[in-house]
């Protein structure tokens, strides 16, 4: 997988990833939860971080939600094979797209746009 592009904090970047994929509800690309409601939520979780770093990683993971978008309609449409290395593929497609995630959130964006996109 890709390695976590200079000036990134890891920690910062998985605190934000967690608040939309794994606590989220819905995109971020909706208006609930805000983004200043996300940014709190995110300093909060890691409160030594400076809001340039919370509000850059913010970008990152909504970058990612969209991206995760385009690679799952892919995948539905056959796009990375229809055998079983087609979801590894579909994972590293979203990887490429978006570094410095880890394995496990790459895996779980990929899920959680497989739900978004079935509607």
């Amino acid at each position: 997988m890709p390695k976590t592009p200079p000036g990134t904090d890891p920690t910062v970047l998985s605190a934000a990833f967690d608040l939309v994929f794994r606590q989220g509800r819905s995109p971020p690309s909706c208006p609930h939860p805000d983004e200043s409601d996300l940014l709190n939520r995110i300093r909060d979780r890691a409160p030594a971080a400076p809001a340039a770093a919370c509000r850059e990683a913010l970008i990152r993971v909504r970058r990612l939600s969209l991206d995760v978008y385009e690679v799952c309609d892919a995948f539905r449409d056959g796009a990375y094979g229809t055998g079983e290395g087609a979801h590894d593929a579909a994972v590293r497609a979203l990887a490429e797209k978006n570094s410095g995630f880890t394995e496990d959130e790459y895996a779980k964006a990929f899920a959680v746009g497989m739900m978004w996109t079935a509607f």
